[in-house]
């Protein structure tokens, strides 16, 4: 999210009687990554030119990703997420930290799912085991709300 967005957004839904009618969910630490690449594939949404990077955390920037949580939370957001998940607990532990009264959400991506269906495909694990596990250390880590491409493999599962 770019500096001041959340504080507008939150401003706009008060403005309109929604403020407490809804939830505001910032991408505070959304990371540029690789791992978006099979939605991107899928859904024809690859940039025709450069890339999205100019908005996205480099992958080394832990204190960027510290600063935009912080501000975000001081905005407004009613949910700090963390996107990708698996590449960065250590970033979902520092918002549990740096909000603690926020629910933390964090977003297991295309390529995190593509992943670990191929390495199950690859005979390195069983598919229903390491999706499990992956999202355990998400819940480790502190995220208390996880989106994932395994959401209906997990309720059947389940």
């Amino acid at each position: 999210m770019m500096d001041g967005r959340i504080k507008g957004i939150k401003r706009g839904l008060m403005d309109a009687g929604l403020g407490n009618k809804c939830l505001l969910m910032s991408y505070s630490a959304k990371f540029a990554s690789s791992l978006y690449g099979p939605f991107r594939d899928a859904a024809g949404s690859a940039p025709s030119f450069g890339n999205r990077k100019c908005y996205q955390l480099p992958p080394t920037g832990r204190g960027l990703a510290r600063r935009a949580i912080q501000r975000d939370a001081n905005e407004g957001a009613d949910i700090i997420m963390v996107k990708p998940a698996m590449p960065y607990l250590d970033i979902i532990a520092d918002a549990v930290q740096l909000t603690p009264d926020h629910p933390i959400a964090c977003y297991q991506v295309s390529g995190e799912f593509a992943m670990i269906h191929a390495g199950a495909r690859a005979g390195v694990y069983d598919l229903k085991t390491m999706a499990f596990e992956s999202v355990e250390g998400m819940v480790r880590a502190g995220a208390t709300l996880i989106l994932s491409y395994f959401t209906p493999d997990f309720l059947e599962w389940l």
